[in-house]
């Protein structure tokens, strides 16, 4: 997905665009790697503004992914729901020094400027960012999972297990010979 900024009106633009995963390398090695399986295309809207030379795009990012719940293991599907807001320009406002392009970068970066040549802004990275950053670090089947059990492995959330609840690890059994005055 890009614009061309020279073509971009004062009053800025929107531009909606369904992307298919497969598209972005970065979503394919999510896939390839078992981490989640995208379901269809990955909703992008985007609405761009020119301002003070330089480009100030608010983002929305909407799909669902196919992941395994951080608990009972369970596949699940997640929606992916995301806004952004993001600063393009060609230089960082305010610099007068050449400084080396990965000075740059960092200096752009802390300044949350994303850097771009030309006269076409390339949103493709951008999407991916974001994309992979709305998927949940520890996904659930529900708020309420009870996960599975340390002992057996059965998936506490069908029921409790066959395992005592009594046992207790030999390591720490000397601790019920404890007494303690009152």
């Amino acid at each position: 997905m890009q614009i061309r900024v020279t073509d971009l009106p004062a009053e800025g633009l929107k531009v909606v665009d369904h992307i298919d995963p497969r598209q972005l390398s970065g979503l394919v090695a999510l896939q390839e790697n078992d981490a989640c399986v995208f379901k269809g295309p990955v909703t992008v809207t985007l609405r761009v503004l020119p301002t003070a030379g330089m480009f100030q795009v608010d983002g929305h990012i909407r799909g669902t992914a196919s992941l395994i719940c951080g608990r009972c293991l369970a596949p699940v599907d997640t929606p992916l729901n995301s806004t952004f807001r993001l600063s393009f320009a060609r230089t960082i406002p305010g610099d007068d020094t050449e400084a080396s392009s990965e000075t740059r970068e960092l200096q752009a970066e802390e300044l949350g400027v994303v850097l771009f040549e030309g006269d076409d802004i390339d949103f493709r990275d951008v999407i991916q960012e974001q994309v992979i950053m709305a998927i949940p670090m520890q996904p659930l089947c529900r708020t309420e999972c009870r996960g599975l059990c340390a002992r057996c492995g059965a998936n506490l959330n069908d029921g409790p297990c066959d395992c005592s609840q009594n046992d207790v690890d030999p390591r720490l059994a000397i601790l019920k010979t404890l007494k303690f005055d009152s």
